[in-house]
C-alpha cells in the first residue's frame, strides 16, 4: 500500500470547509452569538482533534442531566418491582381501548388533512 502526502491536504480541506462554515454562521447571525460556534483543530500527525461544543449544546446537556424528567421514575420502579414479584396485573381491555382511541384520532387527523 502506498502512502503519499495528499492525506494531509485532505485534512487542510476539512479545516478550510469548517472555517467557511463558521464564517457563514457568523455572517448569518450578524456575528451576534456563539450558539452555533464550534471549533475543531487538528494536532499532530496522529489525527487527534479537539472539539469545543457550543453554548447551546452545553445548556441542553445540563437540562438532560437535571432532574426535570418527564418520566415518573418512582412509577417505573414500582412496575419493575411488580414484574419481579409476579404481581403485575395487565388490563387488556384498557390497552385495547387505548389502541382504538389512538386509531380513531389518527383517522380523524387524516380525514381532516385530506378535506383541507
Amino acid at each position: 500500500m502506498k502512502v503519499d502526502s495528499t492525506t494531509q491536504s485532505g485534512l487542510q480541506t476539512l479545516k478550510d470547509g469548517l472555517q467557511r462554515t463558521q464564517q457563514g454562521d457568523t455572517a448569518a447571525t450578524g456575528g451576534a452569538g456563539t450558539a452555533m460556534s464550534s471549533a475543531s483543530t487538528a494536532t499532530g500527525a496522529s489525527g487527534d482533534a479537539n472539539v469545543s461544543l457550543s453554548g447551546l449544546s452545553s445548556h441542553l446537556q445540563s437540562l438532560a442531566s437535571a432532574d426535570t424528567s418527564d418520566i415518573d421514575t418512582a412509577h417505573v420502579e414500582s412496575i419493575k418491582q411488580a414484574i419481579k414479584d409476579g404481581t403485575l396485573t395487565i388490563d387488556s381491555g384498557k390497552i385495547a381501548d387505548g389502541v382504538l382511541a389512538t386509531a380513531r384520532e389518527l383517522l380523524q387527523q387524516k380525514s381532516q388533512s385530506a378535506g383541507s
